[in-house]
């Protein structure tokens, strides 16, 4: 990963850039979970963005605790599951990843953060997206997809193909099939008109009308 010069801007942002410092990053954890001193529960690297917040350009890093096979079984979304740390378990591993080398490729000028899922959290790995199935999501591609980058539709699938795992979304009659190799970033979104969790919503409005009605 030669680099003449240090990069300021997520516009530099390429894929072997973001999996060598995501593989960096967990490396850097698996040290810092090794240490003898350190008592921290199992946690992982969930995924790193590199993003602006307002015009400062900023690298956030998401931990959590991972997840149970029965929590992806159970298509736990990965802002339900107890996967977060507390404010000192993410202050010490920012000061661990801090005192490493690998973001000597960054300017000064850009902040490091590290931070739990949050309530649209990202999703990287593949368990992050079985776990999801069901929600809206909302995805860019590092390469076009049917002409297009940017997706907001619901997570009906994943599954293998050719050794490649894919992400099926759909909205209405329109599905789309994409290699999660070629996923720049991917959110899962609190709700929308069309997700599971709106229609359980509103079915259930519609059965207690229905019961009102019934007991007139």
């Amino acid at each position: 990963m030669a680099q003449t010069h240090t990069i300021n801007s997520p516009r530099e942002l390429t894929k072997e850039l973001h999996d060598n410092i995501l593989h960096l990053l967990r490396s850097a954890l698996q040290i810092f979970q090794s240490q003898a001193d350190v008592e921290i529960r199992k946690i992982r690297i969930r995924n790193w963005l590199f993003l602006y917040e307002g015009s400062t350009p900023t690298i956030d890093i998401i931990i959590d605790k991972g997840y149970s096979d029965t929590d992806i079984q159970n298509k736990i979304v990965p802002r339900v599951a107890d996967t977060l740390l507390t404010l000192e378990e993410c202050e010490q591993v920012h000061q661990f990843l801090l005192s490493q080398t690998l973001f000597d490729y960054f300017d000064d000028r850009v902040e490091i953060r590290v931070g739990t899922p949050g309530s649209e959290p990202t999703i990287h790995d593949v368990e992050d997206y079985k776990a999801s199935v069901g929600n809206m999501i909302r995805l860019e591609t590092w390469v076009p997809c049917d002409g297009r980058h940017k997706f907001t539709m619901i997570l009906v699938d994943i599954f293998e193909k050719e050794g490649n795992s894919m992400a099926v979304l759909a909205e209405g009659a329109h599905r789309f099939e994409i290699s999660l190799e070629n996923v720049k970033s991917a959110f899962v979104l609190p709700f929308h008109p069309a997700s599971i969790s709106m229609k359980l919503a509103k079915n259930a409005a519609r059965k207690k009308t229905l019961a009102k009605h019934d007991g007139w």
